[in-house]
């Protein structure tokens, strides 16, 4: 007599929280230890590409902060807060290309549309080298605002495209850690620079040309190394293809159809995690100019010159580094985003409070400030897996990835105007603005968890009848697969927090 098997039954409910799903449902892949060799040879091919990109978008933007103390203020004879307008109208061009280059992302893959704007960026900076006035820098500061809004969406959209939610918080943060490695890069590109011949060509010129060189020889990889879709991935065999989508099929990941829909935009309009996800972009962002625009200055305001200032910046650097492959390991492991999140932002508050309160002549408390600020990198990093794991639909997400990518530009637009030329050198309203806001950072994140908690409450027991199915069955069809229903539709989604 042929033996019955018994259905499935999940013992524990709290085992169905996103991040220990593919626990939950292993045996449905035929080979793990197949999958997570294939889970290797993609790493190798796609992780590498997207953190040079992401480390040469924050060096075009980091590379000005070392150029206002190797003379590029004298050079081009700015005055008043015409510094601080550079930055800002950087980020007025990025607000408004996110929408534009959106709709790139619609009809063109993503792989092709960041290839080509990473080209142009590296043009646009190579050329900052011959400018002569703010005029010319202005214009092409724009220009490299409209291409470099590319970034966020285009790595976001491609860590989601390759990985489980699980497996996508490492990969977040290593191709961010880009962050760090660029502030590194640029102080050692800074001090080489201001080694060089002077007289007609200054040190920061030097610099532009030799960083946008970069940029055009990673625009090529990505335009003929980074794979449009898992399907047209050369590296990958037809089984290993197959085994890719099914993990992320079983694991409610991937970015969908690349088809439009005007419900998957509308929707981000009512969605609230949209508006909370935004919100934290914009509370980081209103302080990053602390790290990407006037760390280098406020370090030679101590009394350093311009190249101990280059030096003395690249410590903030290895400390983003490490906050983030801390919290990134930490998510891996199955840590709630939200907590790692506050937990590095908390040295981030306390580097605030250094670099506002601390005594004038307290150089070294305030040096530690500023690197005790760098943690809040890792928070930028959470947020990023955090669109990518709990937005589904092709559109949807396409769209959530443009809101946060504005709010990263509201942000940086208020940034550089807290960094007023008749506040110089301590720039203390600056520095208070950065520490309010990091406090805030914290009272959004946890609202956040707070918002996805609930969700899940309700979408819950569909997502355990989903399961059960499929042990019954040893097979998994997402109904969001099968109508393309984003995650506010599909009344199974699970949400990570």
């Amino acid at each position: 007599m042929e033996k019955v098997e018994e259905p499935t039954v999940i013992s524990d409910p709290e085992a169905l929280h996103i991040e220990n799903l593919d626990d939950q449902l292993a045996h449905l892949i035929p080979d793990k230890k197949e999958y997570d060799r294939v889970v290797r040879k993609i790493d190798w091919r796609i992780v590498p590409i997207m953190f040079l990109c992401y480390a040469l978008s924050f060096l075009d933007k980091v590379v000005l902060n070392y150029a206002a103390v190797m003379g590029l203020l004298k050079d081009l004879h700015l005055k008043g807060n015409e510094y601080s307008n550079l930055a800002t109208f950087f980020f007025v061009a990025y607000v408004l290309a996110e929408f534009p280059q959106g709709l790139l992302f619609q009809k063109y893959p993503v792989s092709m549309v960041l290839g080509i704007n990473t080209l142009l960026w590296g043009i646009i900076v190579a050329c900052t080298s011959a400018t002569h006035n703010y005029s010319q820098l202005l214009a092409l500061r724009l220009l490299l605002g409209i291409f470099e809004a590319s970034i966020a969406p285009a790595l976001t959209l491609t860590t989601s495209m390759w990985y489980t939610k699980r497996q996508s918080a490492p990969r977040y943060g290593i191709w961010y850690c880009g962050l760090g490695v660029a502030q590194i890069l640029g102080g050692l590109i800074s001090f080489g620079a201001q080694h060089g011949p002077m007289k007609n060509f200054s040190g920061w010129r030097i610099m532009m040309v030799v960083v946008g060189i970069v940029n055009i020889l990673v625009a090529l990889t990505v335009l003929f190394f980074l794979p449009t879709s898992i399907e047209s991935a050369k590296f990958l065999t037809t089984n290993e293809k197959e085994l890719v989508r099914r993990m992320l099929i079983i694991d409610q990941a991937g970015n969908g159809d690349q088809i439009f829909k005007v419900k998957g935009i509308l929707e981000i309009i009512w969605d609230p995690q949209i508006w909370l996800l935004t919100l934290l972009a914009i509370l980081l962002n209103m302080s990053s100019g602390v790290i990407t625009t006037y760390s280098a200055t406020l370090i030679e305001g101590f009394g350093f010159n311009s190249k101990q200032s280059a030096l003395l910046n690249m410590p903030g650097g290895a400390v983003s580094i490490l906050s983030i492959i801390f919290a990134t390991y930490a998510i891996g492991r199955g840590y709630q985003r939200w907590l790692a999140l506050v937990i590095t932002v908390v040295p981030a508050i306390l580097g605030a409070g250094l670099m506002s309160f601390a005594p004038i002549h307290n150089e070294a408390a305030k040096l530690a400030g500023i690197y005790l600020y760098s943690f809040l990198a890792a928070a930028m990093a959470i947020t990023f897996s955090w669109v990518g794991a709990n937005t589904a639909g092709y559109s949807k997400k396409v769209a959530a990835n443009a809101a946060i990518a504005i709010g990263i530009g509201i942000g940086s637009i208020i940034s550089p105007q807290t960094f007023q030329a008749k506040d110089a050198p301590e720039y203390l309203p600056a520095k208070i603005t950065v520490l309010v806001a990091a406090a805030a950072t914290v009272v959004t994140a946890v609202a956040l968890s707070l918002l996805y908690l609930y969700r899940n409450k309700k979408t819950r027991p569909h997502r355990e009848a989903e399961i059960v199915a499929a042990n019954n069955q040893q097979r998994l069809d997402p109904i969001e697969n099968e109508e393309g229903f984003t995650d506010r539709t599909n009344p199974a989604f699970i949400y990570v927090y």
